[in-house]
């Protein structure tokens, strides 16, 4: 590793009228943090693998499997 010099980080924020207290300060670099960032985002679909179903014991030709397989995976 080098050897670089650091340096000090320099302020983001900076008060040019009044003497606010550290906490007053603490309060405002809360707020700012928090508007930023990105939106949240929406939750995933669920998967529809492996849905009960899918385990029902009807005949491959059924018009009742069929039916409730379509029925099943086709919502939205």
């Amino acid at each position: 590793m080098s050897a670089e010099p650091q340096h000090p980080h320099e302020p983001h924020i900076e008060v040019l009228k009044g003497q606010p207290t550290d906490q007053e300060l603490a309060a405002l670099v809360a707020v700012l943090g928090s508007i930023g960032g990105s939106a949240p985002s929406a939750a995933p679909e669920p998967s529809r693998w492996g849905l009960p179903v899918d385990k029902l014991r009807y005949p491959v030709f059924s018009w009742q499997r069929i039916t409730l397989q379509e029925k099943t995976h086709m919502r939205r």
